[in-house]
């Protein structure tokens, strides 16, 4: 299995073969982890070093808490990463300052509110497409003009949710 690893702004592809060989970015890690005493505590064995682990899952992501330092993690399968990465290039695609719905949905959350000064590629409305929850991104700086949506509204592919200004 595939999974495509966010920590903080940087990229990594993990692969996980049956056999319990991990590859990372192409490379082979030689890594064992167990399960700690709590479900959110690991030991984790990688290139032969020992390291303890505390996840703590926020906003739908983990901040991870590894020797000393805290890091912010967003782990997808493959294929939910190539969704999402679907859904950022047409919602970028539209009229600067137009949040577009990617594909049909159920509008879950929304994440901002008007007259809210927002910055690019910050959330402004969680999307349930195919039973997963997509946060849609605002392609630009600015300030809130108009949401169009509301929680637990049915939207189509290519509705505008939201309208960003300068």
């Amino acid at each position: 299995m595939t999974y495509i690893a966010q920590i903080d702004d940087q990229n990594f592809e993990i692969v996980l073969s049956e056999n319990g060989q991990v590859t990372v970015n192409g490379e082979k890690v030689q890594c064992d982890v167990q399960r700690g005493s709590r479900s959110e505590h690991f030991s984790l064995i990688m290139e032969g070093r020992s390291h303890q682990i505390w996840l703590e899952p926020i906003n739908g992501a983990l901040r991870v808490h590894v020797g000393g330092f805290d890091f912010n993690v967003r782990v997808e399968d493959e294929r939910v990463h190539r969704l999402r990465q679907i859904a950022a290039h047409e919602s970028s695609s539209h009229a600067k300052g137009q949040i577009i719905a990617p594909m049909p949905g159920l509008v879950v959350k929304i994440l901002v509110e008007s007259g809210q000064q927002i910055q690019k590629g910050q959330g402004v409305v969680i999307v349930e497409a195919m039973k997963m929850e997509n946060e849609i991104r605002s392609p630009i700086s600015g300030v809130v003009k108009e949401v169009k949506v509301r929680p637990r509204q049915a939207v189509e592919k290519g509705e505008i949710l939201a309208v960003i200004g300068s």
